[in-house]
């Protein structure tokens, strides 16, 4: 899949695996799933991206990294309208990163 965000970024999402709804624009990405923008690259087991809630889930062995560090956690969940997400681990370990301004 090939994403054209706002300003320009560009950002191509494979796996082995993929659902995709037609109707909703919902994308269901499953095993060996790589997403880039040629800057961050993002790697998981699974990816959901909800078109109808503007809003994406990596989880399982996800591992990001990017220009000013990198981080793993068990799940990753990013809003594309305030561009914030939320990293999270499945069980009661702490993850553990460190952020720039």
């Amino acid at each position: 899949v090939i994403m054209y965000l706002s300003g320009g970024r560009v950002v191509n999402i494979i796996s082995n695996k993929g659902v995709y709804n037609k109707e909703t624009y919902d994308c269901f990405f499953v095993d060996n799933v790589k997403a880039t923008d040629g800057e961050t690259n993002i790697f998981a087991e699974n990816m959901d991206l909800l078109a109808t809630e503007n809003f994406m889930e990596v989880y399982n062995n996800v591992i990001l990294d990017y220009p000013e560090g990198n981080l793993r956690a068990d799940k990753i969940d990013y809003d594309f309208q305030t561009k914030f997400f939320k990293v999270s681990m499945f069980g009661n370990e702490l993850v553990k990163m460190k952020v720039f301004e």
